[in-house]
């Protein structure tokens, strides 16, 4: 019986060292953003009210943590010619503090859109841009692609209009070589 309870209290002192030695490994904020986004509830969506006009889209996609903060992504689309040209996050904020970095773009004139164009308009401009040989910028490749979901057929496709004229159209702008 000593035998037993030995082995039994060895067994647990095991048990205890190995969830002592365990370390809980936070993510960063772009491993998150990569791992889990897509996870999350989305908050809002928006575009620049003009657009379709200018051929410049800012858009935005925010996700809901379960603590009640933010992830947003937001996404400068050249339409006409260069797609995907600049990509920027903030990752878990409060709200507040993300209501306050949108009011703070008051350049921006933004309106509600589903998350459905918000996709369809980001993936548009990449396609279009890749059939020229441009390339998405660098942070959406390795961290803001992950905000959207994967462009397969369950996410419904919807017409988005790019060049200009049907051509593509290049406007130089001032970080452009």
């Amino acid at each position: 019986m000593a035998k037993n309870q030995s082995i039994t209290i060895n067994n647990i002192r095991k048990m205890a060292k190995k969830k002592m030695g365990k370390v809980i490994q936070m993510l960063s904020p772009e491993n998150y953003i990569r791992k889990k986004a897509r996870s999350l509830p989305v908050f809002e969506c928006l575009v620049n009210t003009e657009w379709k006009e200018q051929g410049v889209a800012h858009v935005v996609v925010a996700r809901n943590h379960t603590n009640g903060n933010i992830t947003s992504c937001m996404y400068l689309v050249d339409l006409f010619c260069l797609g995907v040209k600049n990509t920027q996050y903030l990752f878990n904020i409060p709200e507040a503090e993300y209501q306050e970095k949108k009011e703070g773009m008051e350049y921006i004139v933004f309106e509600p859109i589903s998350y459905t164009l918000a996709h369809n308009i980001v993936f548009a401009g990449l396609e279009y841009a890749e059939e020229f040989g441009f390339k998405p910028h660098k942070d959406f490749t390795s961290v803001t692609q992950f905000m959207l979901e994967e462009d397969t057929d369950e996410v419904e496709l919807i017409d988005i209009e790019c060049g200009k004229d049907g051509k593509p159209f290049f406007v130089n702008g001032p970080y452009d070589d």
